[in-house]
C-alpha cells in the first residue's frame, strides 16, 4: 500500500496496489464517545477496489487499533485488511453500478467507546456490518484512509474529501 510518507500504518496484509491518502487525525482519549469517518465514492464500478480504514498512530502503540476493509467491487465482496480475518460482508452489487457524484456510493466507519472496548460499526451505503471489538484502555491519534487500485488516476477522482469526526463525553461538575 502506497501511504503518505507521514502515516503510520502497517495492516496485517500488504497492499502494494492499492495508492492511499490520509483524511485527517483525531485524538481519542477516554472521555470520547464516539469517533468516525465518512467519504464518498462516484463511479466506484470502475474501480476494482477501494479501501477506507481507521487505524491507530502505530507509533504510540506496538500493536496499534485498526478498522481497515477492502471492498472488491468486481465481487462485492468486503475483506478485513487489518486482521486478515477474510471476508465479512458483501455488497449487493445491483445497487452500486449506477453511482455517479449526484448518488455516490457512501462508505463510513463509526466506533463506539464503551469503557475500555471500542465497537466499529462499518456503513457502505445503506448496509451495515459488524466489525470486532477491541480493548482500547488508553488515549492516541488515530487516522482516516482511504485508497483506491486503479494506477495514474488521481485520489479526487475516486473520493470525495472525507468527513472525521470525534465526540467527547461531557462531565459534569
Amino acid at each position: 500500500m502506497k501511504l503518505p510518507s507521514d502515516t503510520p500504518w502497517s495492516p496485517a496484509s500488504t497492499l502494494s496496489d492499492v495508492s492511499a491518502q490520509c483524511h485527517g487525525r483525531i485524538r481519542v482519549r477516554y472521555c470520547t464517545k464516539n469517533f468516525g469517518f465518512e467519504i464518498r465514492a462516484c463511479n466506484p464500478v470502475s474501480h476494482p477496489s477501494l479501501v477506507f480504514a481507521l487505524v491507530e498512530d502505530s507509533r504510540a502503540s506496538q500493536h496499534p487499533v485498526q478498522f481497515a476493509v477492502r471492498v472488491d467491487l468486481e465481487s462485492g465482496e468486503i475483506w478485513d485488511i487489518a486482521n486478515n480475518t477474510g471476508v465479512i460482508g458483501w455488497l449487493e452489487l445491483d445497487d452500486w453500478k449506477t453511482a455517479d457524484e449526484e448518488h455516490p456510493l457512501v462508505m463510513r466507519w463509526e466506533v463506539e467507546r464503551a469503557g475500555d472496548a471500542l465497537i466499529p460499526r462499518l456503513q457502505i451505503g445503506d448496509e451495515e456490518w459488524l466489525y470486532p471489538s477491541v480493548l482500547f484502555s488508553g488515549d492516541a491519534p488515530f487516522a482516516a484512509l482511504s485508497g483506491h487500485d486503479v494506477e495514474g488516476l488521481a485520489h479526487r477522482e475516486v473520493f470525495s474529501p472525507g468527513y472525521v469526526w470525534c465526540q467527547d463525553k461531557i462531565s459534569r461538575s
